[in-house]
């Protein structure tokens, strides 16, 4: 616990530290849990002999990164169709012969580890040109209120967990996590992001409901990986990180969430994109 402890602490400090430089310094925390994340996830594939194309997603992933980090998320499509087309060329000619699930987890990575967490740059990104003061930019509450609510989710799931749980919430996937754990992890992440959008003046309405999705996508997120993990026959991702295994171990809850996040935000925060459509559309 101590180790667990210790390194949660100051992966916490570095991640805020970048988190509160934006810009640059926040993508390229991005792509190198990406690069670090899909050298855990190769292995977890390798042990089940499915081998993705390592040249298509460390130029995919990395593409789609850079685009958002130059507020070009418009060129996402392309990207990912030129991916698509790309996996099927190359793994066609690859020897020794390429299977479906290697196109398949070839799709999987870049769509996993860079697509969704491009998310987090645009997320940050919100209010980035306003101002040059990172507290007075919408972006990094945003960040923040996501943040918080995973871990505070994660935090009080695991101790509610060891103090209450007795009734296995998925053991075909995970044997340790519990429905009561579940319901102490929404209950705490709640509870920490509606302290945390009243000290931001984030809606309360929307800070319950965009709460509540990302505590639900964040533990979807923990047994998805650990759904890898079992059906390779693995305890950790890696051991990089001292009490908590691999990046992608740590990373796990958060990976659906800047999508979540963004998406909220963009369509019924501010309006734009899908729900600004749908609003033309009723109103003729």
């Amino acid at each position: 616990m101590p180790s667990r402890v210790k390194t949660g602490l100051l992966f916490a400090v570095f991640v805020v530290s970048l988190a509160i430089a934006g810009g640059w310094f926040w993508a390229s925390f991005v792509l190198l849990a990406f690069l670090i994340s899909f050298r855990e996830l190769s292995g977890i594939m390798q042990a089940k002999n499915i081998r993705p194309s390592q040249i298509i997603v460390l130029t995919v992933g990395p593409l789609l990164l850079l685009m958002a980090a130059m507020h070009k998320p418009q060129h996402f499509a392309a990207i990912i169709t030129a991916a698509v087309l790309l996996s099927f060329f190359r793994l066609v000619f690859r020897q020794p012969r390429a299977s479906i699930s290697d196109i398949g987890a070839t799709m999987m990575a870049i769509f996993y580890l860079a697509y969704l967490p491009a998310h987090f740059i645009l997320l940050r990104d919100m209010g980035y040109h306003l101002t040059s003061n990172p507290f007075q930019q919408s972006g990094l509450g945003y960040l923040f209120f996501t943040i918080l609510v995973i871990s505070a989710s994660d935090i009080a799931a695991y101790y509610s967990g060891k103090r209450f749980g007795k009734h296995l919430l998925y053991p075909e996937i995970s044997p340790k996590k519990t429905r009561e754990g579940a319901l102490g992890g929404l209950l705490g992440g709640l509870a920490v992001g509606l302290i945390f959008a009243a000290l931001i003046g984030f809606p309360w309405e929307h800070a319950l409901i965009l709460g509540t999705l990302l505590v639900i996508v964040g533990q979807l997120g923990d047994l998805s990986e650990s759904l890898l993990k079992r059906d390779a026959g693995i305890k950790d991702s890696g051991t990089m990180l001292p009490g908590h295994g691999g990046v992608l171990d740590r990373m796990d809850s958060y990976i659906f969430s800047g999508a979540v996040s963004y998406y909220y935000i963009y369509w019924f925060i501010l309006h734009q994109g899908l729900a600004l459509e749908i609003l033309r559309l009723f109103n003729g």
